[in-house]
């Protein structure tokens, strides 16, 4: 199945080795991870999807040359306000012009030069967003979550940016789902279900992924999903999970 509008996401990043020492990763899990971010582009300018992690500021900041022409105007949309999302803005200000960067609570955003846009979504009251003219947003805030966190929705790409959420994906082709990666990410990054109602969670989730079509899920640890069907199925087997 072609994705619509191919080529407006790419993805950027590098890869980590997981040995047991990665908070966010199953403790069992072994192997390599990707940590990426994600840059959406128009013929206007473009927009970063979080920036990496420091460790990789140098291939990011190299592949967004290669992507895009000196002085294109840049945006930066942060999911998170954690160290895994924001701490290459910096490298990133120097290599291009950074319009402005957007996000939401949690810790403070490093100090750079460009216009810092806090954004106040509600639960289930999505808000739009148009960083870069030809890129429009809509921002979720979803419930499956630990600190304030942004679902961006690319509606062009239909590509849902989905930070530490559906990040279980092993593989570059996970086309045979494993129920059992998808307990064990969640239950690592949100212990907290197991001590709470998911009724509320289940709602909000099923809530976003009715309200517009999911081409792609983009998180910013693990492997991309893509595919209406695949996603669908990867949707489906979190909520069995949450629910359980």
């Amino acid at each position: 199945m072609t994705a619509p509008h191919e080529g407006r996401v790419s993805r950027l990043g590098g890869s980590i080795l997981l040995d047991g020492r990665v908070s966010w990763a199953p403790a069992g899990v072994r192997g390599t991870q990707p940590l990426n971010c994600y840059l959406i582009r128009s013929a206007a300018g473009a927009v970063l999807i979080d920036t990496g992690v420091r460790a990789h500021a140098a291939p990011i900041v190299a592949r967004l040359r290669g992507l895009l022409a000196e002085n294109t105007p840049l945006a930066v949309v942060l999911t998170r306000t954690e160290m895994d999302c924001c701490l290459n803005l910096p490298e990133i200000e120097a290599a291009f012009p950074v319009t402005a960067v957007h996000y939401t609570g949690g810790i403070t955003v490093p100090v750079v030069d460009a216009a810092r846009e806090r954004i106040t979504v509600e639960e289930g009251r999505p808000v739009d967003l148009e960083p870069i003219p030809g890129i429009p947003l809509r921002i979720h805030a979803p419930r499956l979550r630990l600190l304030p966190t942004l679902w961006p929705y690319d509606p062009l790409s239909q590509t849902l940016f989905t930070s530490d959420s559906f990040c279980h994906a092993r593989t570059e082709t996970d086309t045979v789902l494993d129920p059992e990666a998808v307990a064990a990410q969640l239950r690592v990054k949100f212990s907290w279900l197991d001590h709470a109602d998911p009724t509320p969670v289940l709602d909000d989730l099923r809530t976003v992924f009715a309200a517009d079509p999911v081409h792609a899920l983009a998180p910013g640890h693990g492997f991309p999903l893509r595919g209406k069907e695949t996603v669908a199925a990867h949707v489906e087997a979190t909520l069995k999970e949450i629910a359980r």
